[in-house]
């Protein structure tokens, strides 16, 4: 693989960590497509985490309220997201408790239901794989696509 301009693997971190944010897997892993060795990809990482530039529960943390905010996604697909990131589990999961604690997936579920007829049947199921593909739980999807039936 090619390697890249920067002379060595702490420099391109920290150009790359300039336009955002990377999980220590997710930056270690590119560092080592980029061609630099393990054991030099180990120390940048230490480096940068001793720092405090590389921070997994705050990459956590970020993804967690970039997806409540956007008011669209049911916990089991922001549980997805974050651990997609390859992030420590006993990391995001406390951040995750707290965060989600007082959210009402009910009321995010109906917010969603606005441009679906809800008394067309076929509507109805559309709406309820919707709410399934955006990781709702189904007792949430259940009580929606039931809520409205008949008008």
């Amino acid at each position: 693989m090619a390697r890249t301009s920067n002379k060595d693997p702490y420099s391109q971190a920290v150009r790359w960590l300039s336009y955002h944010d990377y999980s220590v897997h997710d930056l270690s892993a590119r560092l080592v497509r980029a061609g630099f060795p393990e054991s030099a990809v180990d120390e940048a990482i230490g480096r940068l985490q001793d720092k405090g530039w590389l921070d997994d529960a705050k990459v956590a943390k970020q993804i967690i309220d970039q997806s409540l905010r956007s008011g669209t996604m049911g916990p089991a697909l922001i549980v997805q997201k974050v651990a997609a990131k390859n992030i420590a589990r006993d990391i995001w999961e406390p951040l995750w408790a707290e965060m989600a604690e007082n959210i009402d997936w009910l009321k995010i579920a109906e917010g969603l239901q606005e441009r679906y007829d809800m008394k067309d049947d076929r509507e109805r199921i559309r709406y309820g794989r919707y709410l399934v593909r955006r990781g709702f739980p189904t007792t949430i999807v259940w009580q929606m696509v039931d809520m409205d039936q008949g008008g």
